[in-house]
């Protein structure tokens, strides 16, 4: 009987080592969530909670450094820039404005983004021994507008200033009122991290994300143009 209850002792201590081993500090849905929240979304709650759950994983520091109202300025000013540079400089200075509501207004849709989850498989790491990936499906809805005012033809340098600020004016409230809705299907791997018999999932080009929606994004409503 003491052998019995050695071995049945010997055999949950074990058992209890491997779940140990084997604990997800979160699931793979949960933690792609906070990728698309921050870099889709560009949600600074989303990245704080991202960095909060991979600190055990990089020596408590955070590993996503991003500033999203510098980044979206920076950005916002480029597009606004090679825009503009189409036109006569009088009428792009006049309308640089106007310019910036456009742009604002389509990223400002992008980042509206809504996420749902299709199916999540968690497969081996053929490159990396006992290591697994969870491969994410899920599909992303965006509102654009189903008809977009057609922007100034013929030669760009002619176009007269009214004429400019009216498309922009019109386009920015297409887009306020964005009232179709498209949606695209896609993939994104986590890689399984782990640290102190705890299993993380993580990612170090998040930036796919984005640049797999962005060209899906445009085209949605560039037709229209």
């Amino acid at each position: 009987m003491k052998n019995y209850r050695f071995f049945l002792l010997l055999f949950f201590t074990m058992l209890g080592q491997q779940l140990i081993a084997q604990t997800e500090v979160k699931k793979p849905a949960e933690v792609f969530d906070m990728y698309f929240g921050t870099f889709v979304n560009n949600d600074d709650v989303a990245l704080n909670k991202l960095n909060d759950y991979l600190k055990p994983t990089v020596e408590g520091q955070n590993a996503y450094q991003v500033n999203f109202k510098e980044t979206s300025e920076e950005m916002l000013n480029s597009s606004v820039e090679n825009f503009l540079s189409a036109f006569s400089k009088t009428t792009a200075s006049a309308c640089k404005k106007e310019a910036k509501d456009y742009f604002t207004a389509m990223f400002g849709n992008f980042t509206k983004a809504k996420l749902a989850i299709k199916n999540v498989k968690v497969v081996p790491n053929e490159y990396i021994k006992d290591e697994k990936i969870a491969e994410i499906k899920y599909i992303v809805s965006f509102k654009v507008p189903s008809k977009l005012v057609t922007g100034p033809a013929g030669d760009l340098q002619k176009v007269k200033t009214e004429e400019l600020k009216k498309y922009l004016v019109q386009a920015v409230e297409d887009f306020k009122n964005a009232d179709k809705t498209v949606q695209i299907e896609q993939e994104f791997s986590l890689y399984e991290l782990k640290q102190e018999n705890k299993i993380y999932y993580w990612n170090g080009s998040p930036d796919q994300i984005v640049t797999n929606l962005t060209d899906f994004y445009l085209e949605s409503f560039g037709s229209n143009e």
